[in-house]
Parts: C-alpha cells; structure tokens; sequence
C-alpha cells in the first residue's frame, strides 16, 4: 500500500491553521464533554467536517488564532485605557518604526482588542498579513518514503521566519520514525517567504510546520491503534505540545474515563495554555473539583482572545457559566448561561440543547434565592 499525506501544516503561525475535510456527523450526546467541546471547535470551523476531522484527530496540531507569538509578558488593558493604547500604537505605524517598536505595537493593539476596543480589532484583521512562500520547492519535503515496516510518521518544526523573509533557528519537535527532519529543514531554508507585516512592516515570527503521514486511510486504525500511537508520541517527544494536546484529544473522544486522560491534559495544557480546546477543558476540570477561580483563570484567554470575527464555542461559555455559579456569581453566571444556550446550533443533538437549558433553569431557581455576588474585578 502506498503512503499518502493526509495533513499539512504549512504557514501557521503560532497556533496552526485549519484542516477541512467532507461527510459531517454529530458526536452521540453521551460523548464526554471533551468530545462534545472538541466536535464544537470543528463545528464552528467547518459544519461539514466533524466526523472526519474526529476520525483524524491524531493529526491534531494545535488549533486557534494565527496572531503571532510575542515575547515576553502578555500585555492587559482596561476598557478605559484601550483608545488612547490603540491611537498611539498607530501614529507609531504611520512612520518607519523599528522592528521592536513593531513589536511593541502589535502587542498594544492585541491588548486593546482583548480590552473590547472594536477599531483595534478590526485593524489587526485589515492590516496583518500572513506569511506565505514565494521562491522555493517543497514538493519532496520529507525526502524517502517510509519503510514497509513503519505505519506512521510525524514531523514537527518550529523555526523562525525572519522580516527578511528567510527561516532560521530550525529544530525538530517531532521527527520519526526515520530522520525526515534534516531534509525538511534543508529544503525550508532554501526558500524565501513574505514575513508577517503589520501596517506593511515586517516583522520576525514563531514558524510552524507539522507533517503527519500514515499508511492507506484513518479507517484502518482501529481506537487501540490511536490511542497507541498517541501514548508513543508523547512518550518519545516529552516536550512536544502537539503530542501531548494529541494524547489529550485522543483519550478525550475514546477513553475519557481513564486515569491517563487529567495527566495528558495537565501536562498539554501546561505546555500550550493558550490553546481553546485544552484550555477550555482543564477548566472543566476544575469546575468539577470546586476550583471554580483557576477554572476562570484557565477560561480568560480563551474568552478574551476568541477575536470578535470568530464564533465562541457554547462550551466555554458553559464551562464559565459553571464557575461564576460556583462563585455564587449569578449576574455572570445567567448571561454565560444564557449566551451558551442561545449560541448552541440547530443542528446539535437535541439532548444537549435539552440539558444547556435544563441548566440555566436551575441557574435561575438558585440564584433567585441567593443574594446577589458580582465578579469584582471581571475575570476578563
């Protein structure tokens, strides 16, 4: 039988980009919440996905935003504080900055975004310019095939693409079973990119790229073979986010009772904290143990940084909804509640439309009867 690449990452920076694949199908809703919040993520993508998308979920490479990582300490604004950021961020851009004061502006503008302010969020969306390859050859970027003997292959590098358009400081996160990173970072380093540019300045960026290989279709792998293969990556990759956010996902849809599942999604959610997915259900986590304050703690990048142009998954605002009422928040409580229930589509299983209702009457008939306790300040 003969190999064939299944999913390609290529150009996604900072998180990874989206995969989309035909014939939908709903999760059942007696899935685990993992799975129901993870079938969502591919809902919102891409209706038409779903069932291939969860069929493929080995192939998981982080999911979410294609903002540039920044270093350093994440910047927080206040509503009040977001205009005159953003005004100044700006007036900088309109001249010829250097690439620090670039910096530095993107990281007041996403600030002033996260912060609410609409003119910062739409002007990251007009003005920012993905990367994208303009001389070069990819087209053998792993070079030998696999051997008969091998099923799968996962390559993973990270590099950085500079504002003069060339990669540099490549290092393999994941390579195997053969060596195909060498070849991969040789032909990536022969090419030359637009560099990502904010307002038309260029700007150095994280870069990466994510094969996954496997022999003949994902139908051939029966759930053992998954979740084997998942438990292998992360047991010869430790410091791979994806493998570990892969174990995660895998144990999430077919084993999600198994003391595995909380250690792969600490370990995933302490290496990628900025992913929705992982974010959302190690918040889950802690609602159900009582830690309802680190619960909002995990949720408030991921509800901060769902950009205005992408729809919010129901599930975290669910999730939200949860440990505001374990605060005996009930103002933020009924509004995520009610905002989740509303949000759920059409097409969802009924029962889940059922419970997410279900829930916000028991909100109600609570906090009714409790006084009312306001989030002082708004986690977000």
């Amino acid at each position: 039988m003969h190999l064939r690449l299944v999913f390609l990452l290529l150009g996604c920076v900072a998180t990874g980009c989206a995969h989309r694949e035909l014939r939908p199908a709903l999760p059942p809703p007696t899935a685990s919440h993992g799975h129901l919040s993870l079938a969502m993520e591919y809902f919102l993508e891409d209706p038409n996905s779903v069932e291939e998308r969860i069929a493929r979920t080995p192939n998981f490479a982080s999911s979410g935003s294609t903002r540039p990582l920044l270093d350093g300490p994440t910047l927080e604004l206040e509503p009040g504080q977001a205009p005159g950021v953003f005004e100044e961020a700006t007036q900088v851009l309109k001249g010829q900055p250097t690439e620090p004061q670039v910096r530095q502006a993107l990281s007041e503008l996403q600030a002033a975004c996260d912060a609410d302010h609409e003119a910062a969020c739409r002007f990251l969306k007009e003005q920012s310019l993905q990367p994208a390859r303009l001389e070069g050859d990819l087209s053998h970027p792993l070079g030998p095939s696999l051997s008969s003997s091998r099923e799968f292959a996962v390559v993973i590098v990270q590099c950085r693409l500079d504002a003069d358009g060339r990669m540099r400081d490549c290092q393999a996160i994941e390579d195997g079973p053969l060596p195909f990173a060498p070849n991969l970072i040789a032909q990536l380093s022969a090419c030359r990119y637009r560099p990502w540019t904010l307002a038309g300045h260029p700007m150095s960026t994280p870069f990466g790229i994510t094969f996954n290989l496997h022999r003949g279709g994902s139908s051939e792998l029966s759930l053992e073979q998954k979740v084997g293969w998942a438990q292998q990556r992360a047991a010869r990759f430790p410091e791979s986010s994806a493998a570990w956010g892969n174990l995660a996902m895998q144990l999430a849809v077919q084993r999600p009772d198994d003391p595995a599942y909380p250690r792969a999604l600490e370990r995933a959610y302490a290496m990628a904290p900025q992913d929705r997915w992982t974010a959302t259900e190690m918040a889950w986590r802690r609602v159900q143990s009582g830690q309802y304050a680190a619960a909002l703690t995990a949720l408030r990048p991921v509800i901060r940084r769902s950009a205005r142009h992408e729809p919010l998954n129901p599930y975290v605002l669910e999730t939200a909804a949860a440990a505001h009422f374990g605060l005996r928040q009930c103002t933020e409580a009924l509004a995520e509640q009610q905002q989740a229930v509303a949000l759920l589509p059409k097409a969802w299983p009924e029962p889940e439309h059922a419970r997410f209702q279900l829930k916000l009457q028991e909100y109600q008939t609570a906090c009714a009867a409790l006084p009312a306790v306001s989030a002082t300040p708004d986690p977000r």
